[in-house]
């Protein structure tokens, strides 16, 4: 068969898709699943972003600027911090970027660090979106 009789043949097979027996209980059980899934995005979402709405605020009324007055919490933070730091540093290092001293930044350097691998990684996602669509 050559290409020119085989491509109207197939145009022909998959024109319309054959209709199913139980085409309506399908619909119906996909969509009441679909229904359920987003219940439970939306309540897992407006719980999470009450719990980060509220942790927020409490951050931003017990602010401390005295000097010395750790808590246990504040020295564990500061190590895990530390912990993280030497992570990143040991995977610069593996990069070839080792002279980057991520220890002598202040925390708004590390933000603005953080700020722009997650814009990088949008970018990149919104870029693969688009060729997919």
């Amino acid at each position: 068969m050559s290409a020119d009789e085989f491509d109207p043949m197939i145009e022909r097979l998959f024109a319309q898709s054959p209709r199913l027996a139980d085409e309506a209980l399908f619909l119906a059980t996909l969509q009441a699943r679909m229904e359920k899934q987003s219940r439970w995005r939306v309540l897992a979402l407006t719980a999470a972003g009450l719990v980060g709405g509220a942790l927020a605020i409490r951050e931003g009324l017990s602010v401390n600027f005295a000097p010395g007055g750790e808590t246990t919490l504040d020295q564990g933070i500061r190590a895990a911090a530390a912990t993280a730091q030497g992570a990143a540093q040991s995977g610069l290092d593996s990069l070839g970027v080792g002279s980057v001293d991520l220890s002598s930044g202040t925390g708004v350097l590390a933000f603005w660090i953080v700020a722009g691998a997650m814009a990088a990684v949008l970018a990149a996602g919104a870029a693969r979106l688009s060729q997919d669509v």
